[in-house]
C-alpha cells in the first residue's frame, strides 16, 4: 500500500512538472520577446504570426485530442509529447529563421495539445478512485503552480549569465527543452498502461463515441462551467494593467506581481482539491467559490481609485486568484462529479476544451475595446462587471449540475 501511494504521487509530481514545463515554449516569446525578435530579425507582425500558427493548429486540436486519449494509451502519448516538444525547443533555441519557426510553432500545437492535453487529463484522473478525484487534480494544479514559478525563476538565472541576451535567452529555451525531454522518458518508465478497455474500441467506434457525448445534455452543463471560469481567469491578467494605469503599479511590482500570482495558484488549487475532498463534492467547491469570486470582481467597481485604495485593490485581487485557480483545479475534476464513464474521459475532456476555451477567440479583443474606447476606470468597469457576471454564471450552471446528480443518487437509492 505504501509503495503504491508513492508510486501515486510520484506520478502526480511528474505529471505536474509536464503540465508546468510544456506551455513555457509555445509561450516562450511572452518570456523572450526582445532576445528572438533580434536574433532572427523579425518585425513584431512575425512575432504575432508565430503563436498566430500555434493556435491555428491548437485549436481544432482539442476537439481531435479527446479521441486520441482515449484510443491510445496516456503513457505513449505522454512520452511522445514531452520528447517532441522537447526536440521543438532545441530546434527552436537555434533561431532558425521565420519560416521555420512558423512550423516548428504550428507542430507544437499538434504536440501540445492533441497529443498531450485530453492525455494528460485522463492520466490524472486513472491515478485515484471517485473519493480523490478532487484532491489529486488540486494537486496537479497547485503543483503545476509552484513549478512552473520555480522554472520561471531559473530560466530567468540562466539568461540572466550571459552578456549577450540571444545567447541567454537560446541557452534558457534549451533548459527547459532538456527538462521536457528527461520528463517524457521518464513518463514512459512511470505510467502504468491501465484501464485499457477503451483501447480495444475501433477509431471508428471512438469516433461516433465522441460525437455521442455531444449528446448528453450535462455535457454542456460542464462546457458552461468551464466557459465561465475561464473567462473569469483571462480577464485576471487585466488587473495589472489597471494597477499601472490607475494606481501607478510600477513594472518591477508589476513582474513581481505575476510571480506571486504562480504562487498562489499553487495555494488555490491544493486547498480547493483537499476541500473537494473533504465535502465529497467537486462542484460544490465551484459553486461557492463562483460566487464569492463574482463578489470579488463587483468589489473592483466599487473600490475607489485613490492611493489609499492601491492596497485593497491588490488584496482583492489575491483573494479573486485563490478562488479562481480553486475552480479551475477542479472543473476537469468535476467530470466524476457528473457520473461520466472513466473511458470516455479523454473524449469529454477535449469538447470541455474545445468549447470551453472559446473566450480566447473574442474576450480579449472585447475588453481591449472597452478599454480604448472609455476612458479611465470607466473602461475597466465594464471589464469587471463582465468577469463578476462570467462568476455568476458559473455558480448558477454548477448549481444546476449539483441539483441534476442529487435528484439522480436519490432515484438509484429509492
Amino acid at each position: 500500500m505504501r509503495q503504491s501511494t508513492f508510486k501515486k504521487y510520484g506520478t502526480l509530481v511528474l505529471l505536474a512538472c509536464g503540465a508546468g514545463f510544456i506551455f513555457q515554449l509555445p509561450y516562450i516569446r511572452e518570456t523572450f520577446y526582445i532576445p528572438i525578435q533580434n536574433a532572427m530579425g523579425l518585425t513584431n507582425a512575425e512575432m504575432g504570426s508565430l503563436n498566430g500558427w500555434y493556435a491555428i493548429v491548437a485549436t481544432p486540436a482539442y476537439f481531435m485530442g479527446g479521441i486520441v486519449a482515449d484510443k491510445f494509451s496516456p503513457k505513449i502519448m505522454l512520452t511522445f509529447s514531452f520528447v517532441s516538444t522537447g526536440l521543438l525547443g532545441l530546434w527552436f533555441s537555434m533561431f532558425p529563421g521565420y519560416n521555420a519557426s512558423r512550423v516548428i510553432f504550428a507542430l507544437m500545437g499538434f504536440t501540445t495539445v492533441m497529443t498531450y492535453w485530453s492525455s494528460v487529463i485522463k492520466a490524472v484522473r486513472m491515478l485515484g478512485d471517485s473519493d480523490e478525484q478532487g484532491r489529486l487534480f488540486g494537486l496537479q494544479e497547485g503543483l503545476r503552480g509552484f513549478l512552473n514559478a520555480g522554472l520561471v525563476f531559473v530560466m530567468a538565472a540562466v539568461y540572466a549569465r550571459f552578456a549577450d541576451n540571444v545567447v541567454g535567452a537560446a541557452w534558457a529555451i534549451r533548459l527547459c527543452a532538456v527538462l521536457l525531454l528527461i520528463i517524457g522518458v521518464l513518463c514512459w518508465f512511470v505510467i502504468d498502461n491501465t484501464n485499457v478497455k477503451e483501447q480495444t474500441e475501433s477509431l471508428k467506434d471512438v469516433c461516433v463515441g465522441m460525437f455521442k457525448c455531444l449528446k448528453i445534455p450535462r455535457v454542456w452543463l460542464l462546457v458552461g462551467i468551464v466557459f465561465t471560469a475561464y473567462s473569469v481567469y483571462g480577464l485576471m491578467s487585466y488587473i495589472n494593467t489597471y494597477l499601472g494605469t490607475m494606481y501607478g503599479m510600477s513594472e518591477t511590482a508589476a513582474a513581481n506581481l505575476g510571480g506571486i500570482r504562480y504562487l498562489l495558484q499553487g495555494v488555490g488549487g491544493v486547498v480547493g482539491g483537499f476541500l473537494a475532498d473533504k465535502i465529497h463534492s467537486r462542484l460544490k467547491v465551484i459553486c461557492g467559490s463562483a460566487a464569492v469570486l463574482a463578489l470579488s470582481w463587483a468589489a473592483f467597481i466599487l473600490i475607489p481609485v485613490e492611493a489609499g485604495a492601491y492596497m485593497l485593490v491588490l488584496v482583492n485581487f489575491f483573494i479573486g486568484v485563490i478562488l479562481v485557480y480553486a475552480i479551475r483545479s477542479q472543473y476537469f475534476a468535476d467530470i466524476d462529479d457528473a457520473g461520466i464513464d472513466v473511458n470516455v474521459t479523454g473524449r469529454v475532456s477535449g469538447i470541455l476544451s474545445t468549447f470551453g476555451y472559446l473566450p480566447d477567440v473574442f474576450m480579449f479583443s472585447l475588453a481591449g475595446s472597452w478599454i480604448d474606447s472609455y476612458a479611465g476606470k470607466a473602461g475597466y468597469n465594464r471589464v469587471f462587471i463582465y468577469a463578476a457576471a462570467m462568476g455568476a454564471l458559473c455558480m448558477l450552471i454548477s448549481g444546476v449540475l449539483i441539483g441534476i446528480v442529487k435528484k439522480d443518487k436519490k432515484t438509484v437509492s429509492e
